[in-house]
């Protein structure tokens, strides 16, 4: 467990490490704090915790020193390399070298640190090909999260299935073999499509389930549609609501757009509007258009400012139902309910641009 999550802090040696100038005698210096930590001083851990957690770049190297040689803590490279790659983000050279030099002995950890390091330029001038050289290296050391990652950039960026590059389906076996749940949802979606890979439905279920069972939201929805249409396994809509709201639940929009349609008709469940509306709403909050739509013809009949105004939402996403409809109801409102309508567009799209 992370040292940072694990520390209680002590505000008063943290104050006098790093902020206390006028105290009598002078603070000790992060170096003397770890030699008297080596020795067994917990007061001087306690000092260097305290120091770190507030952003001392000095005292989280010193941290990153004793966790990697068990000196004055227990051994522990996570708790060695997250203190290193925190320090380093903030400019220490002497973490980023040493980083350099655990990766060079084979740390896959410290490794994929690195790729990360290179790709976002934390720490260290960016690089596109240094990213790449760490992130190989990772993969190829068997660090999971690399290898998904090395899957997905080799046929371009994002969520994307990989297509069917060779290498790509390759490092994603790699990855799933070691139940990385995205892996799995991506290997899915490849045999659903049978894109680089034999078209299955059954097989795309089974990886989904896979990585449903690990919590992943997306194969969750994936999983829940399976089983709302039949594909893959037989049809039950009862299961399909089950791995809806899981997903639901964790805020996947897709998943409550769809929670919210099977309530709508009352598919695999008694039609419950209020709780139809409930699940779209929330996808539609997060600028899901098809959610948007569907909520603003709730509101056609009762309330034209509100519809005008999710109409609008959706319609600038370029669904073109909602464009339509909202041209259709627009001579029926007056100036002041458009100018409303468009007052509460722009207040729900700043909600959502907060949310991302």
């Amino acid at each position: 467990m992370s040292p940072r999550r694990d520390f209680r802090r002590a505000a008063g040696p943290a104050l006098l490490l790093v902020a206390c100038t006028a105290c009598k005698p002078e603070p000790p210096l992060e170096d003397t704090l770890r030699e008297r930590a080596v020795e067994g001083d917990a007061e001087a851990v306690t000092w260097l915790l305290a120091a770190a957690e507030q952003g001392h770049a000095g005292a989280g190297y010193q941290l990153g020193l004793m966790y990697l040689r068990g000196e004055g803590v227990p051994h522990d490279n996570d708790a060695a390399l997250e203190w290193l790659r925190l320090a380093a983000g903030q400019g220490h050279a002497e973490s980023a070298e040493l980083l350099h030099a655990v990766a060079g002995q084979g740390s896959v950890e410290a490794q994929y640190d690195l790729a990360l390091m290179y790709a976002e330029g934390d720490g260290v001038d960016r690089s596109d090909s240094a990213a790449a050289v760490w992130l190989r290296a990772a993969a190829t050391g068997g660090h999971p999260e690399a290898q998904y990652d090395l899957a997905l950039r080799s046929r371009g960026k994002g969520d994307d299935p990989p297509g069917g590059d060779t290498a790509a389906v390759a490092w994603l076996r790699e990855a799933a073999a070691q139940d990385h749940a995205g892996a799995q949802n991506q290997l899915g979606l490849l045999h659903l499509n049978g894109d680089g890979v034999l078209q299955s439905d059954a097989e795309a279920v089974r990886w989904f389930r896979a990585a449903a069972a690990s919590g992943h939201a997306g194969a969750q929805n994936n999983l829940a549609q399976a089983h709302a249409t039949g594909l893959g396994v037989p049809q039950a809509p009862a299961e399909a609501i089950r791995w809806f709201r899981a997903a639901a639940g964790q805020g996947d929009a897709t998943a409550q757009y769809n929670l919210g349609y099977m309530y709508a008709l009352g598919f695999g469940t008694r039609i419950n509007e209020a709780e139809a509306v409930r699940w779209i709403r929330a996808a539609a909050e997060q600028g899901y258009a098809d959610a948007q739509f569907f909520l603003a013809t709730r509101y056609m009949a009762g309330d034209p400012v509100n519809a005008y105004a999710w109409l609008s939402l959706a319609a600038e996403q370029g669904h073109t139902e909602a464009e339509r409809v909202r041209e259709a109801i627009y001579d029926s409102l007056t100036a002041d309910e458009v100018r409303r309508a468009l007052e509460i567009s722009a207040a729900v799209a700043g909600l959502m641009g907060g949310a991302r």
